[in-house]
């Protein structure tokens, strides 16, 4: 989300108001020259540390989300705990949800809201 925090910045109408083709702006606003440091892209160095935490995340929202193709266990039980483990703020242990979206170049507020928001799928009956 911070690529694009600029984007959401107030216009200034006093600018604005002398010209005639407002897209003018934004299209100067969106191609400034500078980047700005907290906007560049990170590249990740995939190692099987980066994996296995990735694997961890999928499995988690797959287990919250309840889309499983084969459960290891009870599909409550098994979204309760990915629940709390998404809504804990941990940032000792080396595979907790902020440690692992830190590592993986994701911010943990923006997807723990992302994955929290995409409701539990309904109970088959």
């Amino acid at each position: 989300m911070r690529e694009y925090e600029h984007l959401f910045e107030p216009l200034n109408i006093s600018e604005m108001a002398g010209s005639l083709n407002p897209e003018e702006h934004v299209e100067a606003a969106c191609s400034s020259s500078d980047p700005e440091p907290e906007t560049e892209q990170r590249t990740i160095q995939w190692s099987p540390e980066l994996a296995l935490m990735l694997a961890v995340l999928e499995d988690a929202v797959a287990c919250y989300r309840r889309t499983l193709k084969r459960p290891r266990q009870n599909p409550e039980i098994l979204a309760r705990q990915a629940e709390f483990w998404v809504r804990l703020e941990d940032w000792e242990a080396p595979f907790s949800f902020n440690n692992i979206c830190d590592a993986l170049g994701l911010d943990p507020v923006a997807t723990r809201e992302r994955v929290l928001t995409g409701a539990p799928a309904e109970k088959a009956a």
